[in-house]
């Protein structure tokens, strides 16, 4: 990101998150504080993502918890025991894990924990279970046909943090879990570490500026790599164009980003990721 570019947009945030401090005469307590995620592995036999009767509990299972940031958890649970794992108030993202062929109705969880309460997450596994995935990080979740992973339940799966936080915090999270179809230009979590903590956390606080910029990153449609090559300017859902380049080595860059990966396809949309944030 070049140098005036990032400072004008921290410059914004910053005055837009000192104007809010101002006129708030106390802060709120939401995001203060440790709630607890607990829940259950289950057989999900007619694959509704609830425990009916009749479904048995699974002996043992593994399941990954994450949020934004840095914050990441993978775990077991076993039988009836529940897992309760404490986390500071916020959104999480539940993810019970499987092997390839062995759990194929895996859902993506989404709760909201409040502070000195329990959020249940039971975890829901497809048919006829073999066993559970040794390692955390060694499968990706699946959903059932009925309820394919969306653009930002892919995303996580893709292992993308700071994306999915960001959506969430702008309210944009059910926009883009909606029918869509929509292509995402979508920054790693080292594109976002360009800016501090500090910087980040300002962007995010002013709500406007923090759903301008990441709407920047949204094309209404499902473009491919080929498409989107093909038609060199790309009007987003902010409003305004990005230019789609490629430069002597063939690197592929769209809007001053260099598309690291391509073609990621979710349930109503694809994804490319880009190693860098763009700004409008």
């Amino acid at each position: 990101m070049k140098p005036t570019i990032r400072k004008s947009i921290v410059y914004l945030a910053l005055a837009g998150a000192i104007g809010a401090s101002v006129a708030a005469t106390t802060p709120t307590a939401s995001a203060q504080g440790i709630g607890y995620i607990r829940g259950i592995a289950f057989e999900d036999r007619n694959g509704n993502g609830k425990r009916d009767a009749g479904e048995p509990v699974l002996s043992v299972a593994r399941f990954k918890i994450t949020g934004g940031g840095n914050f990441f958890r993978c775990g077991a649970v076993f039988g009836e025991t529940p897992f309760q794992v404490p986390v500071e108030a916020g959104t999480y993202y539940v993810m019970p894990i499987g092997g390839p062929g062995q759990y194929p109705t895996v859902p993506v969880i989404k709760v909201q924990v409040e502070v000195g309460k329990s959020t249940q997450a039971d975890l829901p596994f497809g048919l006829n279970p073999l066993f559970p995935a040794e390692q955390c990080g060694e499968f990706q979740p699946k959903r059932t046909a009925r309820l394919p992973l969306g653009i930002i339940e892919t995303a996580i799966g893709a292992g993308f943090a700071t994306l999915p936080s960001l959506v969430d915090r702008a309210g944009l999270f059910d926009t883009l879990s909606g029918p869509g179809p929509f292509t995402v230009f979508a920054p790693t979590d080292l594109a976002f570490g360009q800016f501090t903590e500090e910087e980040l956390e300002a962007i995010a606080a002013d709500r406007n500026l923090l759903r301008s910029i990441l709407t920047y990153h949204v094309v209404p449609g499902a473009l491919k790599a080929e498409d989107v090559l093909a038609r060199g300017t790309l009007t987003t859902v902010n409003g305004k164009t990005l230019t789609v380049s490629v430069d002597k080595n063939g690197d592929v860059f769209v809007g001053g980003a260099r598309v690291l990966k391509t073609d990621i396809v979710a349930g109503n949309g694809i994804i490319h990721v880009i190693d860098t944030v763009l700004v409008p």
